[in-house]
């Protein structure tokens, strides 16, 4: 089996033992393009690391959104509505009325 592959500065002729050395170079060096593609510090790896790290950001953003909304709902309901402040004050701070007086049974 013959290759006839003609070099550009003569007329020579790549034998058998050339072109084997010829493909297992071309093999070799994409292998270890392969390689450096996946495992390098910017590689495929590292891409799918960070990525998993944004999507975990971005769910603790949302989830910190949310609960900035609902702190911020309890605000505006603490000022401006008298009666949940003093539910809450009740409650949670065991607040009482004037002449109040609680029994605790045990």
């Amino acid at each position: 089996m013959t290759v006839t592959m003609r070099q550009t500065n003569n007329s020579k002729l790549l034998n058998t033992k050339e072109i084997r050395l010829l493909v297992f170079f071309c093999v070799f060096s994409l292998c270890a393009v392969a390689l450096w593609l996946t495992f390098s510090p910017n590689g495929i790896l590292a891409y799918r690391a960070a990525k998993k790290q944004m999507e975990n950001v971005q769910a603790e953003n949302a989830r910190l959104k949310e609960e900035n909304r609902q702190l911020q709902e309890t605000l505006d309901k603490i000022s401006n509505d008298p009666s949940y402040l003093e539910e809450i004050a009740r409650s949670e701070h065991k607040f009482l009325k004037k002449n109040e007086t609680v029994f605790e049974f045990k």
